[in-house]
């Protein structure tokens, strides 16, 4: 069993619940004839996040997914294994249900670190109540909102360049 999770380029993607969903279901249909493996063509975000994250979470498939010698090395490697499907303004994640948890964390924490939207696929509702994530702050900066680097903190808060 997999639990899903989108992370999304923030500027790409509507904010309102029901057209952010529709322009979900409109990308999710993977009609491009892009390589839904290969990160040419994404975002520069996505792919700073995407690097970051398949190192600990290697992809199942294509450039970035282990070989043979790697799973001989690491019995656990196979566990952390995600079904990555990358587009130009998302990236599409199909994670282990056992890893989940610890997936979510480093994915939350490298969505706001590179100023990317993410939701979590697993609880879709179709109603206004859908929550999306997008982050204007890292949580680093909001806990250190005195430091030199924070300068700007509300601005960078609301969105706006400080």
């Amino acid at each position: 069993m997999s639990v899903d999770i989108l992370v999304f380029d923030k500027s790409k993607a509507p904010t309102e619940p029901m057209e952010f969903l529709k322009w979900f279901y409109k990308k999710s249909e993977w009609a491009s004839d892009r390589d839904y493996n290969d990160i040419k063509g994404t975002s520069q975000p996505l792919v700073d996040f995407f690097m970051e994250l398949v190192k600990e979470y290697p992809s199942m498939n294509g450039e970035y997914a282990p070989d043979d010698e790697e799973f001989e090395n690491d019995p656990e490697l196979e566990s952390k294994l995600i079904d990555y499907t990358i587009d130009d303004d998302l990236i599409y994640m199909g994670i282990a249900y056992s890893v989940s948890d610890e997936a979510f964390d480093k994915i939350e924490e490298l969505a706001y670190k590179y100023g990317l939207g993410y939701y979590d696929m697993f609880n879709v509702h179709l109603d206004r109540e859908t929550v999306i994530k997008i982050p204007q702050i890292s949580r680093d900066e909001l806990n250190n909102p005195g430091t030199k680097k924070n300068k700007g903190f509300l601005s960078k808060l609301f969105g706006r360049k400080g």
